[in-house]
């Protein structure tokens, strides 16, 4: 497991980010979720996600009223797999600011969040994208 924090300075908001997540960090996370009040169904939903140990798998849950975002990429099947999580978890979180904020998720702004997002997530990601640096970490 690699984890990140990235902030979005102009949102004013924290995002603690789990990468190739096995079961073992299950009850790390689940305590950062609710210590960002994560509750009720999200987060027993959560719970079964972080302790089924599928692959190819991830969350993500923000609280805007801490303005804070945990994101979870489970262990992945294939570089293209991760990229398929990276994606999907990655277009939750700028969904969730951009409802936090009223941002038009068709618009401009959405996406230099997005775009803002990849750039920060991506010095750690992008080892997940390399069949040599997969195997460096032990995940390929």
């Amino acid at each position: 497991m690699i984890f990140q924090h990235i902030y979005l300075e102009k949102y004013d908001w924290l995002v603690s980010i789990y990468y190739a997540v096995d079961t073992y960090w299950s009850d790390r996370i689940l305590h950062d979720l609710s210590e960002i009040g994560c509750t009720g169904r999200d987060f027993s939903k959560a719970r079964i996600n972080l302790e089924s140990g599928r692959l190819d798998t991830g969350l993500t849950f923000s609280n805007p009223r801490f303005r804070e975002s945990v994101l979870v990429i489970a262990l992945t099947s294939s570089p293209e797999e991760f990229a398929s999580s990276f994606d999907h978890e990655k277009g939750h979180l700028a969904r969730q600011i951009c409802q936090a904020f009223d941002i038009d998720p068709y618009g401009e702004e959405a996406q230099y969040l997005a775009g803002d997002i990849n750039k920060k997530m991506f010095p750690v990601a992008k080892k997940f994208l390399c069949e040599h640096c997969r195997r460096e970490l032990g995940i390929a």
